[in-house]
């Protein structure tokens, strides 16, 4: 027989629990995930808004280091000296307000491959970036301001002094005598027991720098001389005419004083060689005038005839110094003389110009043309 079993009862559910809601503190307020979400990407907005900032400012102030707020100012006149780095030019500038940085500066010229700027005077402007300040280098120092000057042919140094006196200010006749006389301004070809300046000074049209004192424009004449005679070949002079350097300065002033005709000058230049090598007078009426320190000096029989080292009727051979500062066309053809046979010159022409003579009666011929022209 089957057995039955007898239905389970389920007990009765128990009523809910009423909440007290007034108990806050007792809960945990749950917030939608939306709201977390915006929170982060504010987070995240804010922290690149602040990084952006720094690394805004931090660019304007390098840029700021290399090219400064606002426009080139007023001009500043610097002098970058021999010898200056590029890091001593950037201090220099940085110093006096030129760019706001020198180490900036100095990187920038590196990695630009700028640099060996020269030496000089430049006008800069206040508040300038690195490359204006750069491009100023690079164009190069300023010309110096300059004092011209010009001496001509022909001068004695007395003259040479007067007229150095009168053309450049600041420079007195006895300040120029006080240099030649100090031994500090050097010169070439001169003898050692010679003191004389007569024809050592290059006469030319000179720039010299503002404000050079005597012996810087002293100088400056000595060396063209210099330049000038050793570029002609004075240094072999004893080789190639048998004679001293000196004395072919003291065969270019008679030329000088002799001729104003280029083409003449070497044909003069024989005459007083060929007189040289037969002993004779020289016969050169501007030697007496140089030792009559007179140039309106009359030629009187008295002046022709003085004994004196440039007695023009009276001493065989050369004077003893130049008696004028010849010019480049006197000194070459002293040094390279034409090759003649002439013992004489007279003047024929109004323009200048010579007949040269072989002989005493050819000279005799040619002086009477001279003196029909009225010019002797």
């Amino acid at each position: 027989m089957d057995s039955v079993t007898a239905p389970t009862q389920t007990p009765p559910a128990e009523p809910p629990v009423e909440l007290d809601w007034d108990e806050e503190d007792e809960f945990v307020r749950v917030r939608h995930a939306g709201w977390r979400i915006g929170g982060g990407l504010l987070s995240a907005v804010l922290i690149l808004f602040v990084g952006y900032t720094a690394i805004s400012a931090g660019k304007n102030w390098f840029d700021r280091q290399l090219d400064p707020v606002g426009e080139p100012g007023d001009p500043i006149d610097l002098n970058v000296a021999s010898g200056a780095t590029t890091s001593d030019i950037a201090a220099q500038l940085a110093e006096n307000g030129v760019i706001p940085n020198s180490t900036f500066f100095r990187y920038f010229a590196e990695w630009n491959d700028e640099g060996n700027f020269q030496a000089g005077d430049y006008t800069f402007y206040l508040n300038s970036s690195a490359e204006e300040a750069i491009a100023v280098l690079n164009d190069g120092p300023k010309p110096p301001e300059v004092d011209q000057f010009i001496v001509r042919e022909g001068l004695w140094t007395t003259e040479i002094v007067s007229e150095l006196a009168r053309q450049l200010n600041g420079i007195t006749e006895a300040q120029l005598n006080a240099a030649l006389s100090s031994g500090q301004v050097a010169t070439r070809y001169r003898p050692e027991n010679e003191t004389s300046w007569e024809g050592l000074l290059f006469p030319d049209t000179y720039e010299i720098t503002k404000g050079a004192t005597a012996d810087q424009v002293l100088q400056r004449m000595s060396d063209e001389f210099a330049r000038v005679t050793g570029g002609l070949g004075y240094g072999g002079a004893e080789t190639k005419l048998g004679y001293s350097a000196y004395e072919v300065l003291i065969v270019a002033s008679m030329i000088e004083a002799e001729t104003r005709q280029d083409e003449e000058r070497p044909l003069v230049a024989s005459v007083i060689y060929n007189r040289i090598r037969e002993q004779w007078i020289m016969g050169i009426d501007a030697t007496c005038i140089y030792g009559a320190g007179d140039r309106d000096v009359e030629l009187t029989r008295s002046v022709l005839d003085q004994e004196s080292p440039y007695g023009c009727r009276t001493v065989r051979g050369l004077p003893p110094t130049p008696i004028n500062s010849p010019g480049r066309a006197s000194l070459e053809a002293a040094i390279n003389p034409a090759e003649t046979d002439y013992f004489y010159y007279v003047l024929t022409d109004p323009q200048g110009f010579h007949t040269f003579a072989e002989t005493e009666q050819e000279f005799i011929e040619a002086r009477e043309v001279c003196r029909d022209l009225g010019l002797c």
